[in-house]
């Protein structure tokens, strides 16, 4: 019995070592990394904005079924009981459409936003208006604000990175407030 046993781990074992080759020698699924791309560009358009992989404020970037419009940018007052730390409140309105065939979910700490020397800029929490966060069933929208404590600029660089994704997806947005 001892034999017996000492076999069925050592081909257990062999097994999951085989199992594991063949994933690895298959290229272990789908990790393509698309770092997004326009809606509706050509070719051209396509490989021009691979080469440099940042978008603009309008544009609609197709991630893999998930499209996100950074629709405006904007500076805004500050609360009265809020003030902003660094000078200014930058405010985008954000539109993410779900054309995936599984609920995705999406929130505004998925966005991260830098100055021109790359220094991550904090949220602020002053506004009146509902932060991006959701689940977006198959075919739905959601619609939201990103907001943030800034010092003033004529540009900052904002990265989106989903929270729940098996790759290293991303994509990069030079946002100029209006």
């Amino acid at each position: 019995m001892g034999k017996f046993f000492k076999f069925g781990c050592l081909g257990i074992i062999a097994i999951i070592v085989i199992i594991i080759i063949i994933a690895v020698a298959s290229g272990g699924g789908d990790e393509s990394s698309e770092s997004g791309k326009k809606v509706g560009e050509s070719k051209a358009e396509e490989t021009k904005q691979e080469e440099t992989k940042t978008f603009a404020v309008g544009d609609t970037i197709d991630l893999n079924g998930l499209e996100i419009t950074i629709a405006d940018a904007k500076y805004i007052d500050a609360s009265e009981y809020s003030p902003a730390e660094k000078g200014k409140v930058l405010q985008m309105n954000v539109n993410v459409t779900n054309n995936k065939e599984d609920t995705a979910f999406i929130d505004s700490t998925d966005f991260n936003l830098y100055d021109t020397d790359g220094n991550s800029l904090d949220y602020y929490y002053g506004g009146d208006s509902l932060d991006l966060s959701g689940d977006v069933n198959a075919g739905k929208k959601l619609s939201g604000t990103l907001t943030f404590d800034v010092p003033e600029s004529d540009s900052y660089e904002m990265i989106f990175e989903p929270t729940f994704s098996w790759t290293d997806e991303q994509i990069t947005w030079d946002i100029k407030p209006e």
